[in-house]
């Protein structure tokens, strides 16, 4: 299947109508952080305009406004979630963190309007660092303005970007428009100014043969470390919409089984170099076994905050 952003765009179904005013959802938890120990971060879910970027496998546009953003509408989507969010002792936990993830890039003008950016950095004034997500060819100088904005606030910036794979096949089939090249500049450009870089790697990536997966998530993750990279986080991929059921008939994707994100996992830990997670918010995606999905569960986030490999779960059932 050829992949561009016009054919994966006339592919997707409606989806819902989303309130530009009202934030998508925010939750607690707690991360690993690349110094040692945890902090607790606050993940803040905005509702803004789609990202242009047409990649294959990305679902997260149906959580996305039809049009572009309202001014001023995401400094109150971020004010009624840090109300909704607030602690029980009532103020923010020294050292705490905030992401602010808008299933779309930072610093597009028209998923957040550049005029937002003095109001959400003081918004998050009261965390010691704030987490964007942005496609690598959209950093540049508002992303130095807004690092300096926190900075002033005594708050730090790190920047979210998939990196996906560097299956040299794969990355240019995913309708990423980015290169090898356009991850390592950005990954600079963000260290030059003092902001954090993290990056999200697929375990699972179309156009990666299934016996391939592990490898290729670990040699993504050892590069991204090479880089400067602070954080990966792994995403098993997920085979929604059609485009990815069409890549699977076509052979072209195969889903992550639960031994292949085990075994990726296991491998990225045993890197070092920096912090490597799990994503946990679809585990049970993978987690198919009754008998033993809780203690793998448990097992597998223990060790996103614990960088610590353990001991498999044995389970008859599934072996």
């Amino acid at each position: 299947m050829a992949v561009d952003a016009s054919s994966v765009h006339a592919l997707r179904r409606d989806k819902p109508a989303i309130d530009a005013w009202q934030p998508l959802g925010q939750l607690w938890e707690e991360e690993r952080q690349p110094a040692g120990g945890t902090a607790a971060v606050l993940t803040v879910f905005l509702a803004g305009a789609e990202c242009p970027f047409g990649c294959v496998f990305c679902d997260l546009w149906r959580h996305t406004l039809s049009g572009a953003t309202p001014p001023g509408a995401l400094p109150a989507q971020l004010e009624r979630a840090l109300a909704a969010a607030a602690p029980p002792a009532g103020s923010i936990p020294h050292g705490a963190q905030v992401k602010l993830y808008n299933a779309s890039n930072f610093f597009e003008a028209r998923a957040v309007p550049p005029g937002d950016d003095e109001a959400l950095a003081a918004l998050v004034a009261p965390f010691e660092q704030v987490v964007v997500e942005c496609h690598p060819r959209l950093v540049g100088d508002r992303a130095e303005r807004f690092a300096d904005r926190l900075r002033a606030t005594g708050t730090r910036l790190q920047l979210a970007m998939g990196l996906e794979t560097v299956h040299p096949a794969a990355l240019p089939r995913l309708g990423k428009a980015m290169t090898l090249d356009d991850f390592a500049g950005a990954t600079a450009r963000l260290r030059a100014m003092g902001a954090g870089v993290r990056a999200f790697v697929l375990v699972g990536a179309p156009f990666v043969p299934g016996a391939e997966i592990a490898d290729w998530a670990e040699r993504s993750t050892a590069w991204a470390f090479d880089q400067g990279v602070e954080h990966v986080s792994l995403i098993p991929t997920r085979g929604d919409g059609e485009a990815m059921r069409r890549l699977a008939a076509a052979g072209d994707f195969e889903p992550p089984t639960r031994a292949m994100v085990e075994e990726a996992f296991v491998r990225c830990l045993a890197l070092g170099g920096g912090v490597v997670t799990l994503d946990g918010w679809d585990l049970d995606r993978i987690l198919t076994c009754d008998a033993c999905r809780a203690p793998r569960r448990e097992r597998l986030v223990r060790m996103s905050l614990s960088g610590a490999v353990e001991a498999p779960i044995v389970c008859e059932r599934c072996a």
